[in-house]
């Protein structure tokens, strides 16, 4: 299932007229959060204010005098995916990164919605990192299995790991699921299992980055499983980089 910006957008937006104060505005962005805030003029949404701009005016100032007139680089279409699993490609990650935006106001016929980064920590945009990492897991697991024979990789789990590992393996057997015992490893046993066979040369990296970005995808399952938010513990430009990062070891491993 790909994600686009308009399964993602905040649809409801509040907006202001050319007319409001700033100390209303202002008052209204801080009690929500809004780091920035549509315009309508005429019945179409043609300029936006930002947050930061109206901070250090006068509060009896117009908010259209400080608002920034919609330009290309501000739009987006609802098409465009949130990521797209090629590195380097046109998804909404790597346009708001190139942009330099912490926004974008989604359009169709007319402006549909608002992206900013809070939308990038909603269940919904987390559907296709789970499924990046999804994916890094499943081609990981056929490495393991590719490269180190009769699942000696085994012992180098302890005893509970192990004991975890094959009932979730008895378990799959019973049900008839067509699972290996490599694919009953979890996101931090493969990248130990990775690590302690010498395997760090496939992902594409050098060991000692291929090594630092085996936990930067355990940090980021952790975070989407959990719904924690994947951008504010990092800025968004390291975060785009980790997942472009995750796309290029995907790609290494196929």
């Amino acid at each position: 299932m790909r994600i686009k910006a308009g399964d993602i957008m905040t649809e409801d937006l509040t907006v202001f007229s050319p007319e409001d104060r700033v100390n209303s505005v202002l008052d209204k962005m801080n009690e929500f959060s809004f780091d920035v805030a549509p315009i309508e003029i005429s019945g179409h949404i043609r300029k936006y204010v930002r947050r930061k701009d109206i901070q250090d005016v006068s509060e009896t100032d117009r908010v259209i005098d400080h608002a920034l007139t919609l330009e290309g680089d501000d739009l987006l279409g609802t098409e465009v995916p949130i990521v797209n699993p090629v590195p380097g490609s046109r998804d909404l990650l790597n346009i708001l990164d190139n942009r330099d935006k912490r926004f974008a106001f989604i359009i169709e016929d007319g402006v549909e919605g608002l992206i900013t980064y809070a939308d990038l920590n909603t269940i919904q945009a987390g559907v296709p990192l789970y499924q990046l990492i999804s994916a890094f897991e499943a081609s990981a697991c056929n490495l393991i299995d590719r490269e180190i024979e009769h699942d000696r990789w085994v012992s180098h789990l302890d005893d509970n790991e192990r004991g975890d590992v094959e009932e979730l393996y008895q378990n799959a057997e019973e049900e008839n699921a067509d699972l290996r015992l490599v694919d009953c490893l979890n996101t931090r046993q493969i990248s130990e299992v990775i690590r302690e066979y010498d395997l760090l040369d496939h992902l594409g990296f050098d060991e000692e980055r291929a090594d630092e970005i085996l936990d930067e995808i355990e940090d980021l399952r952790n975070d989407v499983m959990h719904q924690r938010p994947v951008v504010g513990e990092q800025s968004f430009i390291r975060f785009v980089e980790i997942v472009e990062d995750l796309k290029k070891a995907n790609q290494a491993l196929e």
